[in-house]
């Protein structure tokens, strides 16, 4: 009768057992990417071997007791198994690093998947030493031209406080100061997906732009942009096309390691003009002729005054 009983918990155990394991659905789950797969036949097999030995003990309690920790064990095993890409990080963390391009520099870089970023002056880029998981996330602090390497199984996210810039490959410009009221995203190539933080995202294409306040969230999508005009500065060009005055003023500042300021009536003027190869002084004179003003130098800043544009 002893052994009847026992053989009947037994037999019942099995079937909690393998009842809940199947629950599980750890034959969908993919390995993680370390490498390790989750084996659940070796340890069912392991699970109900257990079971089946003799319990010395009498009594259902012990027997439940047994049964209650195998399905412990089990949860415990799909857990590891579910998180353990977040366990190989704890184990093996990756460190951070930090690119930063001082004002008046323009910094080259290629990250560890084959993307090439090219860093403005004023900025900094933050990004792993190595990418692990299913994306390649970076920040990024000022203005980048990127040239993003293909992973159809890994998108590529630059983040610019709460605007996230979606790729797989392509290429394409961020402008993300912190002193601009806005953050801009330019295709040169490929397709983009910028998504404030709380807007719907907004889709791009080559020669597209997307302007986006960071004070509502508001986000202006303009086609047939100049692209060349705005990216020519990571080849050394300062090129600038009906672009606002403190726009333009803030890239002089970056580039030439200065500091500008212009009267509140000056803020509707936009500048339209190449100054490649020309020197401060002379970009000085242009601009406030544009402005129908002047420029005065107090100390180490710059002052532009006039009636307005």
């Amino acid at each position: 009768m002893k052994k009847r009983n026992q053989a009947s918990d037994s037999s019942l155990q099995e079937k909690l057992v393998e009842k809940y394991f199947d629950g599980l659905n750890l034959d969908e789950q993919k390995a993680a990417d370390h490498g390790v797969a989750f084996e659940k036949d070796k340890v069912y097999s392991r699970i109900i071997a257990a079971i089946d030995e003799p319990v010395q003990q009498r009594g259902s309690s012990k027997k439940w007791m047994v049964a209650a920790s195998v399905i412990a064990i089990i949860g415990l095993s799909a857990i590891v198994y579910q998180f353990s890409s977040n366990i190989v990080n704890y184990l093996d963390p990756i460190k951070n690093k930090q690119l930063i391009a001082a004002n008046g520099q323009v910094v080259n870089y290629t990250l560890a998947d084959g993307t090439k970023v090219w860093l403005n002056g004023g900025s900094k880029l933050t990004y792993p030493a190595k990418f692990r998981g299913n994306l390649r996330e970076i920040t990024l602090e000022g203005e980048a031209f990127l040239e993003v390497a293909h992973d159809a199984e890994r998108s590529f996210i630059v983040h610019t406080g709460g605007i996230r810039t979606q790729v797989l490959g392509t290429s394409f410009n961020v402008k993300a100061y912190p002193e601009d009221a806005f953050v801009k995203v330019d295709v040169v190539t490929g397709k983009v997906g910028v998504i404030p933080a709380t807007a719907q995202t907004v889709f791009l294409t080559p020669a597209e732009e997307v302007f986006i306040n960071k004070k509502d969230n508001t986000a202006l999508k303009t086609t047939g942009v100049d692209i060349a005009a705005l990216t020519d500065w990571k080849d050394g060009g300062l090129v600038f096309k009906n672009m606002a005055l403190q726009e333009v003023l803030n890239a002089l500042q970056h580039r030439y390691n200065i500091k500008i300021k212009a009267d509140d009536n000056l803020a509707k003027c936009s500048i339209s003009a190449n100054f490649t190869n020309v020197s401060l002084q002379n970009i000085m004179v242009i601009i406030s002729k544009l402005v129908k003003g002047k420029v005065v130098q107090e100390g180490q800043v710059y002052h532009f005054k006039g009636k307005g544009c």
